[in-house]
C-alpha cells in the first residue's frame, strides 16, 4: 500500500473501532441484557463460575452483555480490512504465541470473516455471552464498517 492508502485505511480503522465502542455501549445500556453467568448466579446456582474464572477472579464484566463488544470490534475491523485487501487472504495471528496460562498456539485464518467470527463467538465458552450477543455484535460491526468504508477520505478540497 502507498503511504496515502495506508493512512486512509488506518483512519477508517480508527473511525470504525471508535464507532463500534460508542454504538455497542449505547445498545448495551438501552437493552440492559444480563450476562449468562449473572443469570445462572441469580436463578440457578449461586456458586457457578465461568471458564474465565480460573484466569481472573472478576470474570463478570460490570456492564450488560448485549451486544458483545468483542464481536462488534472484530467485525468493524474485519470490514475495513476486507474493503482494503479483500476477504480471501491467508494470515497467521501470533499475538499469544508462547503463552502458558491458556492455549497460546498461533492461529491461521483464510479470511478476515473467519477471524472476526472466531473472535466473536469465542466469548460464549467463557460464559460471558450468549449467541444472540455475539451474532448481533458481528452484524452491528459490519454495519459500522460499511458506513465508514463509504467515506471518501482521498478527495481533495479544491478551494
Amino acid at each position: 500500500m502507498s503511504l496515502e492508502e495506508s493512512i486512509v485505511m488506518l483512519l477508517k480503522l480508527g473511525f470504525s473501532l471508535n464507532d463500534a465502542a460508542v454504538t455497542a455501549w449505547k445498545y448495551k445500556y438501552d437493552y440492559m441484557e444480563m450476562r449468562p453467568n449473572v443469570y445462572i448466579h441469580e436463578f440457578i446456582d449461586a456458586d457457578f463460575q465461568t471458564n474465565l474464572y480460573r484466569l481472573v477472579f472478576w470474570p463478570n464484566p460490570s456492564f450488560p452483555g448485549y451486544p458483545s463488544g468483542h464481536s462488534t470490534f472484530a467485525s468493524a475491523a474485519a470490514g475495513v480490512f476486507i474493503n482494503a485487501f479483500g476477504n480471501t487472504i491467508n494470515f497467521t495471528d501470533r499475538t499469544h504465541e508462547g503463552r502458558t496460562e491458556f492455549r497460546g498456539a498461533p492461529r491461521t485464518f483464510t479470511s478476515f470473516t473467519q477471524m472476526a467470527d472466531e473472535n466473536a463467538f469465542s466469548r460464549i465458552p467463557l460464559g460471558v455471552h450468549i449467541r444472540m450477543d455475539c451474532a448481533e455484535g458481528v452484524r452491528l460491526g459490519y454495519e459500522i464498517s460499511d458506513a465508514i468504508n463509504d467515506f471518501d477520505l482521498t478527495s481533495r478540497n479544491s478551494q
